[in-house]
């Protein structure tokens, strides 16, 4: 079964394609790195002048460089790098062009952007190297990377250097995600608003955007990722009753449901929905649980960003003292030993939204999709090409879902015997290797000293 997106469709013409220039009396010139004529991760590059400014610097579930392709060429001239979300395919990229493609700019985000981007990138790499050798970046990547963030607040501006010197920068809020933003980039008299991933419509934590509420830019960069997407009848409140109704009907059967999610971004929202659905119907004795390495930090987090939310949570929150995200109902699991302590039958929100990648949700889509009580509910719109993707297209096009399907996992496996000796000798002779130069470099600076 499918529910589609709980965000309402973003409006905006499809992301756009090819190098385009503008004249006013500054010369900007727009160009897609990546996310255009696709629905591959979002990466332009917006020159004004003789400023680089790079938009978003996404990547997805498959980490595949081929995507960094136009980005790596260019990272060294990048003067600064503005983000509008915290999920993967806004600032997946970040660790690997930091620490692979020499890239030393500053980046530019709101407070909720840098805190859960961080988590999520805790997050994928915990995940993939549980389960495999993940050589792309490491954790350390991530903090170095991390500490090139500038935050900033909403209509803050901020008044950039170097050869981007003369142009300001301000976010403003772009609801979708906590924190998410869209940027006001502006030089003279003159205003670039880039505005992707928004939402119209308020959500249970957050208010809508104030896109709506700006002056006509000089240039408006936009998407309409969603804007074609079938719909049910009924908006929002007919998705939810939709989404609670299948869960419902799966747990009377005796079933699991599962609903792979991004680790911080929109499932947010579905926390909040489902933890009100337990209440309401009084399904205590059904374990709902949110399933990700790094899903107490995410939760605690967003508690702390309470600035960040709409203005009816924040008086909520003032009168009554209730955070939003106090949740009595989900139980927050960072290992599958977790979860699988709790009583059955579970509803799982588990990170890893393509079901084809090492992650959670590919764990429990491989363990339940046998037992025919058990449902898988897609409640975003998963990368072209995955099986998630397959799957959610055939349910939306009314067309059969396939039976079989083959996937590629992994699994840690301890070494023993011949293959133990093999790996201890390759750690000692890398080892070797490593003092070797480490000796051959002092040398050579004892001979400089001399000279």
């Amino acid at each position: 079964r499918c529910v589609e997106g709980l965000d309402r469709p973003k409006c905006p013409p499809k992301r756009l394609g090819g190098g385009s220039s503008c004249k006013m009396s500054s010369l900007v010139k727009f160009t897609p790195l990546c996310g255009a004529h696709s629905e591959h991760p979002l990466c332009y590059l917006l020159e004004v002048d003789e400023a680089c400014i790079l938009l978003d610097c996404g990547w997805d579930e498959t980490f595949d460089v081929a995507l960094l392709r136009k980005l790596i060429k260019i990272a060294p001239s990048i003067d600064a790098v503005l983000l509008t979300h915290c999920d993967l395919n806004h600032l997946g990229a970040l660790p690997y062009i930091f620490s692979k493609g020499n890239m030393k700019a500053k980046v530019y985000a709101t407070l909720p952007v840098q805190k859960m981007g961080l988590l999520t990138m805790y997050d994928v790499f915990q995940s993939r190297s549980a389960k495999e050798d993940f050589t792309l970046f490491s954790l350390a990547d991530i903090d170095n990377a991390w500490e090139n963030f500038i935050e900033l607040r909403y209509q803050q501006p901020c008044s950039l250097s170097g050869k981007a010197e003369g142009i300001t920068v301000s976010p403003l809020n772009a609801g979708h995600q906590i924190g998410g933003a869209l940027w006001k980039i502006t030089k003279e008299s003159e205003e670039i608003v880039y505005a992707v991933d928004y939402n119209h419509a308020q959500d249970r934590h957050l208010g809508g955007t104030v896109l709506v509420d700006l002056p006509r830019p000089n240039i408006l960069i936009t998407d309409a990722y969603t804007a074609l997407d079938k719909q049910l009848p009924g908006g929002k409140k007919a998705r939810e009753s939709a989404l609670i109704e299948h869960v419902r009907q799966s747990v009377e059967k005796g079933g699991n449901v599962l609903l792979p999610v991004d680790s911080t971004g929109r499932v947010l929202e579905l926390l909040i929905v489902l933890d009100e659905c337990w209440q309401q119907n009084n399904l205590r004795h059904v374990t709902l649980a949110f399933l990700s390495p790094e899903s107490r930090s995410t939760v605690d987090m967003a508690n702390g960003q309470t600035e960040w939310l709409s203005k009816h949570v924040n008086q909520r929150f003032v009168q009554s003292r209730q955070k939003v995200f106090a949740l009595p109902h989900v139980k927050c699991c960072c290992t599958m030993r977790e979860l699988k302590a709790l009583p059955y039958p579970h509803v799982v929100m588990a990170s890893g939204l393509d079901l084809e990648t090492s992650s959670f949700a590919l764990d429990l889509f491989t363990e339940w999709v046998g037992d025919h009580r058990n449902s898988l509910i897609l409640t975003q719109k998963p990368r072209p090409g995955c099986l998630a993707r397959k799957l959610y297209d055939a349910v939306t096009s009314n067309r059969p879902v396939q039976q079989q399907a083959v996937v590629q996992m992994f699994e840690r496996v301890a070494l023993e015997g011949r293959e133990l000796l093999e790996h201890q000798q390759r750690l000692r002779q890398a080892v070797l290797k490593a003092q070797q130069k480490l000796q051959e470099e002092e040398e050579e600076e004892e001979e400089e000293e001399e000279e």
